[in-house]
């Protein structure tokens, strides 16, 4: 028997003849109480006793018998931990761990979805219902929430969500959400966040826009023009990927590598161009590690801390090979803590072998790496993003590689250039920045 039939019984063979009292006295929703005393009734269990003018219920000889045989058993009372939803305004059962503080915000800056209104967060015993909601009731539960005593604290408490927004290909305004929480994708935040239109209030769909002018404010008009449109090098970009050998089983072999060379060969002619994500994350690091004269490396971020020993080892193989690196960075303080420790890493590992430690970055969001003065590509954000690694990005992370001692050297120009460029939206997101509520 589950403990709330048998609460619902012991209440009914206590005199409460009601289906409404007996929900009060226990404090659960009616709709539960009205179904265990729908079973009760088919069972058997239960009778209607109208004698008296008015329906009562009461324990038929059965369920006296039932009732006898229950055990009597202590009330345990233990303290179960929960979020208000900032967005529904319902409790939530999360792990601690995931849970940011304010504090956290400002150390690690994150997007914030804002509700439009604030929440109530006067919850006591009439609220139950609520958390019987969030707390499912299973039949291979040791324990069930029968009763919530009250809310100890109304601090502001935040759940970190990776938000993807995804575009179509061939209409700019099909554009859609996916929300993950701890890995796992949650339907209800998508579903919320459309129905509260935060999608708009936040400026989320306009991020994609936004990082492409983010990289074209730090092109020069010349650059510009000379960019190949985009549909042809997707075009090209998936010609390639149909002419794998496992799309392509029983096709000359040498037909299909003269084709594939020919395809990269026209994509490699253009002097500038946009990457797909998959091509940013290989182009890059092939770049580096062919590098000889020299790399700037002019970062807004910089590599996840996961990723801290992959990269250090990458400026480590081109340190040995005689490539000078610079890296340019914002001033110390505008950076997250993370990217502070670690320029101080590197430059205890490496003080005098090559790298130059420059607090000279230009004003602007793009990143940008430069190879051997011939070859640079711009990234709308950190340039060590990877497919798992986005951080609080939302929008398109193409990237643009543009090729050609003269146009490199005519980007750095503009990069360098003293009239300070247009922020974005990233920016407000940046450490130092006035809190996000």
């Amino acid at each position: 028997m589950s403990t709330f039939t048998e609460f619902v019984l012991r209440a009914i063979s206590l005199g409460v003849g009601k289906a409404e009292n007996v929900t009060r006295l226990l404090n659960l929703p009616s709709r539960l109480v009205d179904a265990i005393i729908a079973e009760l009734l088919f069972d058997r269990y239960l009778m209607v006793n109208a004698s008296s003018g008015e329906a009562v219920l009461q324990l038929s000889p059965t369920g006296r018998t039932l009732v006898s045989t229950l055990v009597q058993e202590r009330v345990i009372e233990r303290t179960v931990t929960y979020l208000i939803d900032g967005l529904s305004g319902e409790p939530i059962s999360v792990k601690r761990d995931l849970v940011l503080s304010a504090d956290d915000l400002d150390n690690d800056p994150r997007l914030v979805l804002n509700p439009d209104s604030d929440i109530d967060v006067d919850y006591g015993p009439d609220n139950t219902g609520l958390f019987l909601n969030v707390d499912a009731v299973r039949p291979e539960r040791e324990s069930t929430l029968l009763s919530v005593l009250g809310v100890e604290s109304t601090t502001k408490q935040y759940l970190a969500a990776t938000v993807l927004l995804f575009e179509s290909e061939t209409d700019a305004l099909d554009r859609y959400l996916r929300v993950c929480v701890d890995g796992r994708q949650d339907e209800r935040i998508e579903t919320l966040v459309r129905e509260c239109g935060l999608l708009d209030s936040m400026r989320l769909t306009h991020r994609i826009d936004e990082d492409r002018r983010r990289v074209d404010r730090l092109l020069p008009t010349e650059v510009l023009d000379a960019r190949a449109p985009d549909a042809l090098v997707e075009d090209a970009l998936e010609e390639l990927r149909r002419l794998t050998p496992i799309n392509t089983e029983g096709s000359d072999e040498n037909a299909l590598d003269a084709r594939r060379s020919k395809v990269r060969a026209q994509l490699a002619a253009a002097p500038v161009r946009r990457l797909s994500v998959r091509e940013a994350a290989e182009d890059t690091e092939v770049a580096l590690l062919a590098a000889r004269q020299g790399v700037l490396i002019s970062a807004s971020r910089l590599w996840p801390a996961a990723r801290g020993e992959h990269f250090v080892a990458v400026l480590r193989q081109l340190l040995e090979a005689g490539c000078p690196i610079t890296l340019e960075t914002a001033p110390r303080q505008q950076l997250s803590k993370t990217d502070v420790a670690t320029l101080e890493r590197l430059a205890r590992e490496f003080p005098d072998s090559g790298i130059d430690f420059s607090e000279s970055k230009p004003a602007h969001e793009a990143s940008f790496i430069v190879i051997d003065q011939t070859s640079m590509t711009v990234f709308s954000g950190s340039p060590f993003a990877e497919l798992a690694t986005l951080a609080d990005r939302l929008g398109d992370d193409r990237p643009t590689i543009v090729r050609g001692s003269e146009q490199v050297q005519a980007v750095i120009a503009a990069a360098h250039a003293a009239a300070p460029m247009t922020r974005g939206r990233t920016a407000e997101l940046l450490r130092g920045s006035s809190r996000q509520n």
